[in-house]
Parts: C-alpha cells; sequence; structure tokens
C-alpha cells in the first residue's frame, strides 16, 4: 500500500519523555518527505506549543491542532478545517468540572490560558519539565471565573490535568454525561471539546482537502485522543508505550518513542512495507 500522508502525533509519539525528537526520527522524516510523503502533527496541543518540534522539523507543514478541533497550514498560516466549543458550552463544562482537583488550560484566541494562582502548585499537576513550555507559550491570568462567565467568542478545547488518576476518572464519569467529545492524552487528564469532531475528522478533512485516500493516510499515536485518527487512517499504528485500549484497534504495533519508534514506521512507509 503506497501511503502518501502520515499523521504523528506529538507527546509519547514523536517526542521523548525529555520532549526531543532522536536524530533518527529526524532522518526518517526527511527520507519520507524526499519521498513524496506528506506529514502532519496530530496533537492536543496549539501551533505555538509546538515551536520547538517545527524548529527541529521544518518539513512539516501541516498541522491538526488542538486534539482535533482545527487544522492549519503552517506555511501560509491558513485555517482549513475548525470546529470549536461556543461559549455556552464552556460555561456547561467549567460548571458540572471545576469541583474536581484539576489544572485547567483554555485553548482560545491562539492561546493558552491558565489561572495563574494555581501556577505555583505546579508540580502538583504535571511533570515539572514541562514548566518552561508553560512559561513559553502559556498566557497566565489572575481570574478564570470571571475569563468564563463573561467570555461570547468560542473556544478550541478544554484541558484539565489532575491532581492523581483517581481524581481524573471522577471528572471523566462525570464529563461522559455531558453533551460533549470527552478524551485524554495520558491517565490523569481530560479533554472536553466540540462533539462533532475529533483528531479522525480532522484528519480526513485534511486528507480530503490534499486529494489524498482514505487507504493512503497512516496514523501513528500513543494515547485514547489517538483512537478516532487511528480508526480512520488506512493503517494504524500504536506506540509499545502506548496505552493498552490503543493497541487493540491499531494494525500495528512500534517500538516505543525513546527508541524513535515513528521512524521505524516511517522507514516501512518509504519501502512500501506496511
Amino acid at each position: 500500500m503506497a501511503i502518501r500522508l502520515v499523521a504523528v502525533d506529538v507527546d509519547g509519539t514523536l517526542l521523548t519523555a525529555d520532549q526531543r525528537v532522536l536524530p533518527r526520527v529526524k532522518d526518517a522524516v526527511q527520507l519520507a518527505v524526499d519521498h513524496g510523503i506528506q506529514l502532519v502533527l496530530s496533537t492536543g496541543r496549539s501551533a505555538g506549543e509546538c515551536w520547538y518540534v517545527l524548529e527541529q522539523l521544518p518539513q512539516i507543514r501541516y498541522a491538526v491542532t488542538y486534539t482535533g478541533s482545527m487544522v492549519q497550514d503552517l506555511k501560509t498560516g491558513a485555517v482549513l478545517y475548525h470546529c470549536p466549543l461556543q461559549a455556552d458550552d464552556l460555561r456547561v463544562i467549567y460548571d458540572r468540572l471545576r469541583q474536581y482537583d484539576g489544572l485547567w488550560s483554555l485553548f482560545a484566541d491562539g492561546k493558552v490560558y491558565n489561572p495563574r494562582a494555581q501556577m505555583a502548585q505546579f508540580g502538583r499537576y504535571y511533570p515539572e519539565e514541562l514548566r518552561e513550555l508553560f512559561e513559553h507559550s502559556h498566557t497566565y491570568i489572575d481570574d478564570m471565573d470571571r475569563l468564563i462567565a463573561e467570555r461570547t467568542e468560542p473556544v478550541e478545547k478544554v484541558y484539565i490535568s489532575y491532581c492523581s488518576k483517581e481524581e481524573s476518572a471522577r471528572a471523566r464519569a462525570a464529563a461522559a454525561k455531558l453533551p460533549y467529545y470527552a478524551t485524554g492524552a495520558g491517565f490523569a487528564d481530560l479533554e472536553v471539546m466540540n462533539p462533532a469532531t475529533n483528531k479522525g475528522l480532522a484528519l480526513g478533512a485534511l486528507a480530503e482537502t490534499l486529494g489524498i485516500a482514505q487507504s493512503e493516510v497512516l496514523a501513528i499515536g500513543d494515547s485514547s485522543n489517538d483512537a478516532a485518527m487511528l480508526a480512520y487512517a488506512g493503517v494504524g499504528v500504536a506506540m509499545a508505550n502506548g496505552e493498552e485500549e490503543l493497541k487493540k484497534i491499531a494494525d500495528r504495533i512500534a517500538p516505543s518513542n525513546e527508541a524513535g519508534g515513528v521512524a521505524d514506521i516511517l522507514e516501512m512507509a518509504v519501502r512500501g512495507d506496511l
């Protein structure tokens, strides 16, 4: 099967735990591009949060961002697909989920908003190695309650990182009762989005725009929020370090992110061995 479009998740897939793109992965990306394969980042992050990935991999032109609420052409800045949450939906989500102990991130206006008061407890909710990313690309605000209460414009998604897996499980159970798309990228987080989108739908929209058939699409990921794009793609690949439920629906299992597993899959795609 000839692969023409490869969607690659970022955290836990393209990047190592210490946020590096391994040299062999860089080489494989260039090899794929040289053979006419388009690569697209598929991430829960905003494009702005991917700045250091794109510095290392400038060949990548497209990005599915915000877990599928937007598709962007990184070279022109054009938005090719957009399916945000409305402001009234945001208030419903905030009202139902604010009781659980988590650090809220609001993705909107091309920014990521965090409550300033909670940042002093950053290590309670996130690994410390991510602090630099937050300080470089996030916007701290003094009054999250007011921002949400007064907002009139749509938002891309809500992301909440919890203090424990148990607290996350309670929040996920509550979110499952809401009429939105609720997923996650790890064991103690929650993403809430417009129910009409996900990474798979966004990837499909991009493939259609580019004139690429579903059978010519390869998707690589590690978490439950990657499930929709693995299900959509002609070939779905889960990382060895990925969630067990994702591995069950994958066509192949790649070596771990720490071993540069993305490189193995890209090399196979170039050879036509998938």
